[in-house]
């Protein structure tokens, strides 16, 4: 046998469901919410940094550890040495989890489930005002030479996130509006080119509840104003994931195209709706739709997918709030259609204080009318970058 710890199945019965069940649920942690391991980054890349002496003496016992804390979503790399031992193992301190190896070293692989049966979320727990975030998992070191073995106590530190209470979050907030704009018509002929900034003031309402999650949303500057709600109501409870059906209703009005002398252009304000089917998580909400929008011109059809994740609301808070959104709008006739508006949308807030955050985002817009013939298409594209502040009321 090598210096590998091989854990002793036979002290867990239901050790594979318990093992699968524990890699997926690590999985879908660090695929949806990276940063609640705090530093999860690097994970795997790290040397050992902390070091105890449980023995000294001619026969030393060092137990060197790559984390200071173990953390849910997180696993640990465990080195024992003594360099005279026979074998070493080490034992959680009801003997669910055992690792034993031949040889002066030891090396184990942990996390915060070290010593349950199944995984258990834990959270914690607020007394008087003081956070109880600590939670020790005891084990026993047991250090063996010659059939005499010395035992050893020592105790992992686990820190538990505070569950998240709260439901609702309020936010308003001003952003500096960077934008490129081009219209183009016939043989590519600019009508319109500039490249400015301006400013947006918008305001924004977000609700996590255990079968509903909302967003409302609105902005308001010199070159468009926009308003739109998200409903999203959950069909099927399945665990942390939950599937339902999501529904979008919004209007925007964009004041920044040329009357010039296409009727399509002077037609700037389109309404919205569009519904499919989502996936949801508390605070985090993903879907993709299928609706319409409409002018009093024109009617396109829409496929779009939606992802918003608010870190306000979500099980465990996070300090980030993202949104993104793909939407496709085709129509006006032909099987394949000339007519097309695209948008890709990506916006960010990152809280530096608990109601205070920089927001940042960036967004491209194109849009296309048909002519008479291809050449005589008009073409416009918007590409903007927003950086500003919000407050954020949450409760």
């Amino acid at each position: 046998m090598g210096t590998e710890a091989l854990p002793l199945a036979s002290f867990r019965q239901p050790d594979s469901l318990v093992r699968y069940s524990r890699l997926f649920a690590f999985r879908l942690a660090h695929a949806l919410a990276p940063s609640l391991a705090g530093g999860s980054i690097v994970i795997g890349c790290a040397l050992p940094t902390r070091s105890t002496r449980l023995a000294e003496g001619p026969d030393p016992v060092e137990l060197r550890t790559d984390a200071p804390v173990l953390r849910g979503g997180q696993e640990a790399v465990v080195v024992i040495r003594s360099p005279s031992a026979d074998s070493i193992a080490l034992v959680s301190d009801n003997g669910v989890d055992r690792y034993w190896s031949q040889g002066p070293r030891l090396r184990a692989m942990i996390n915060a489930d070290f010593g349950d049966l199944v995984p258990v979320r834990r959270y914690a727990e607020r007394r008087k005002g003081v956070l109880l975030d600590r939670l020790m998992k005891p084990a026993t070191i047991s250090v063996c030479r010659q059939g005499h073995c010395r035992d050893f106590h020592h105790d992992f530190e686990v820190r538990l996130p505070e569950h998240n209470r709260r439901t609702v979050a309020l936010s308003g907030g001003w952003s500096s509006v960077f934008a490129r704009r081009t219209v183009r018509g016939r043989n590519e002929v600019p009508l319109l080119s500039e490249a400015l900034s301006s400013g947006v003031f918008s305001v924004e309402g977000e609700l996590a509840a255990k079968a509903w999650s909302a967003r409302a949303q609105g902005f308001y500057g010199p070159d468009g104003q926009g308003a739109s709600v998200d409903l999203s109501r959950v069909l099927k409870q399945g665990g942390d994931v939950s599937y339902g059906i999501a529904m979008h209703v919004g209007g925007t009005r964009n004041e920044w195209l040329p009357d010039g002398s296409r009727p399509a252009l002077a037609h700037r304000t389109a309404y919205s709706v569009s519904v499919g089917p989502s996936v949801m998580m508390r605070g985090v909400t993903a879907s993709s739709q299928f609706g319409f929008v409409t002018n009093d011109r024109e009617t396109l059809q829409v496929v779009a997918t939606r992802i918003s994740a608010n870190g306000r609301l979500t099980s465990v808070r996070i300090p980030v709030s993202v949104t993104a959104e793909k939407t496709f709008a085709f129509g006006g006739g032909a099987i394949v259609s000339r007519r097309r508006d695209d948008l890709d949308r990506l916006s960010a807030s990152v809280h530096l204080l608990e109601s205070f955050a920089l927001n940042f985002g960036v967004s491209s817009h194109r849009i296309a009318w048909p002519g008479d013939q291809p050449s005589m298409d008009l073409r416009a594209s918007e590409v903007l970058l927003t950086l500003g502040a919000r407050y954020t009321l949450t409760w």
